[in-house]
């Protein structure tokens, strides 16, 4: 019987190991080939992540050959186990740029700065909220009164006390610093000026930290606080003042040794006064009488110094060295012109002795011819001339004396004048003095100089105002040109000497009427000559 097995396939059996096992991995590749991706992929894995640096610390190596290996000999330990110093970051450095390091510069010191005056504000208020002193707000500004500040008006804020000076021409950073007598290197660094401090230009501001503010005298008289709304100008609508003006800090007298190669020119130009001034203040006659060590006295301004004599007055000496009445009260700081002790002395600015006139001789009359009769022979009458007197021997010249007070012109009637202190009013009564004389330390009809006549109308007129003429200039608010009224007061400069040197009384239309000098006395001249113009300051409104 012939059995088949048809359902089972066994010829895989009857085939050959080799054919076998091919024939296996072709029928079951798709499977091999997996799991040999597989694979392949997870040692690529490991293999990465072995291969990773990870430093192991030597203490960590050396405890694991110890518990590895505990009967390791101990030097060898030891020698693993003794700590590596770990290596030391180096240093980032920050590249820097040279050009970068060459523009740092230190810190600039503090300047002065502007400050506008608000509704309550006083001097002494700001003194304390500035930290500096009332008089150093008041000199830098001009002020020599602190109640008529303004609401509106621009101050100059010193950034510490001091003293703001204009540089003048031919002077050098060290002659500012002994005038004020501080040092050189403070005054180059307050200012920033720089590797060469004397390039600095004349005209140029520096502040002087540590000089002490002198301030101008008050008004003597009362003088009302101007209106709100008056604009206050700065001095030098024309020119300008030298800083001894301008900041109000005019030098006084001071005593300076003198040093080893200095010369009485250099110290005369250290100061701004010549020769004949340190010569006259001294009592000097032989200049090589001074030597190093010597001390010296120093005039604020070019001049004299002078003793006043008995039943002398400020008006004698005025007159007597031909200098504004009122520039003596202001350098020696005085008020009141008619109280004077003897024997003090007085600083005269610009003083030259008035020459005194020169006697005339008189004319000699000879004595005619003596006619004589002679002896009738004939009846000829012979002349023979008169024996010749003696001549008187020539008396002697006296010794100099002292000269004697000028004498003083006879008083001119004085007009009727209006009352009123308006412009108007001021400008009236002026203008009633035309052709008046012209005298040096004069204060009436007699004759006036040019702060005199100011001071006679303005007291005169209701409107008292102080004698000297910085009195007048900071009596009221400061007026630029452009608001000019009738009644104002103009201000010049460097007129017959150096500073504020000469006022008059505007009265419209560009003119204004002043006592001019002794050759023309008082007269209305035009603001917009050459001459006016180049030496105009400012104006001053004194009768509000």
């Amino acid at each position: 019987m012939r059995r088949t097995h048809s359902q089972l396939d066994l010829t895989h059996l009857l085939r050959p190991p080799a054919f076998s096992s091919l024939d296996r991995l072709a029928v079951y590749r798709p499977r091999y080939l997996l799991h040999g991706v597989v694979a392949a992929v997870s040692i690529a894995a490991l293999s990465s992540i072995a291969l990773q640096p990870r430093p192991a610390p030597a203490v960590a190596a050396a405890n694991t050959a110890a518990a590895i290996d505990p009967d390791a000999d101990a030097a060898m330990v030891a020698l693993d186990v003794a700590p590596t110093a770990a290596p030391t970051p180096a240093p980032v450095t920050t590249p820097v740029n040279d050009m970068l390091e060459a523009t740092i510069s230190p810190p600039e010191p503090p300047k002065p700065v502007t400050h506008t005056v608000e509704e309550g504000e006083s001097i002494q208020m700001l003194a304390a909220r500035f930290g500096v002193s009332p008089e150093t707000i008041m000199a830098a500004n001009g002020l020599s009164n602190p109640d008529l500040l303004q609401v509106g008006q621009d101050l100059v804020i010193l950034p510490t006390d001091g003293v703001l000076y204009t540089l003048r021409s031919g002077e050098s950073i060290r002659k500012v610093a002994e005038r004020f007598n501080v040092d050189v290197g403070d005054i180059i660094r307050a200012n920033i000026l720089g590797p060469d401090p004397d390039l600095v230009q004349p005209g140029t501001k520096l502040f002087v930290p540590g000089a002490t503010p002198l301030l101008p005298r008050r008004a003597s008289g009362s003088v009302q606080a101007p209106s709100s709304d008056q604009s206050v100008a700065a001095v030098g609508d024309g020119v300008s003042l030298p800083l001894d003006y301008t900041a109000g800090a005019i030098p006084s007298t001071r005593t300076y040794e003198v040093q080893t190669g200095d010369t009485l020119a250099s110290i005369a130009d250290t100061f701004g006064v010549d020769v004949d001034t340190i010569l006259s203040s001294n009592g000097i006659d032989d200049p090589d009488t001074i030597h190093p060590g010597s001390e010296l006295r120093i005039l604020p301004v070019k001049g004299l110094e002078y003793q006043v004599q008995p039943d002398e007055t400020l008006a004698d000496v005025a007159y007597k060295y031909q200098v504004d009445l009122g520039l003596l009260l202001d350098y020696n700081d005085l008020d009141n012109p008619d109280v004077i002790p003897v024997g003090v002395k007085l600083v005269v600015p610009g003083g030259k002795l008035r020459p005194q006139p020169t006697p005339v001789p008189a004319p000699v009359v000879q004595a005619p011819a003596h006619t004589q009769p002679a002896a009738s022979s004939g009846g000829a009458v012979v002349q023979v001339p008169a024996a010749p007197k003696p001549v008187a021997a020539a008396p002697k010249p006296a010794a100099a004396a002292a000269p004697a007070p000028a004498p003083k012109p006879a008083p001119a009637p004085a007009p009727e004048l209006a009352s009123g202190s308006g412009g108007s009013t001021i400008v009236a009564n002026a203008m009633k003095f035309l052709g008046y004389r012209y005298v040096f330390g004069g204060t009436s009809p007699a004759g006036f100089d040019c702060s005199g006549f100011v001071y006679y109308i303005h007291n005169h007129s209701g409107a008292p105002v102080g004698r000297g003429m910085w009195q007048q200039y900071n009596g009221g608010a400061h007026i630029s040109m452009s608001q000019l009224q009738p009644g104002d007061t103009v201000f010049f400069a460097n007129t017959y000497e150096p500073g504020l040197s000469h006022d008059g009384i505007y009265i419209g239309g560009g003119q204004f009427v002043h006592a001019a000098d002794e050759s023309v006395g008082v007269v209305v001249s035009s603001l917009y000559t050459s001459y006016w113009q180049a030496h105009y300051v400012g104006a001053t409104r004194l009768w509000q």
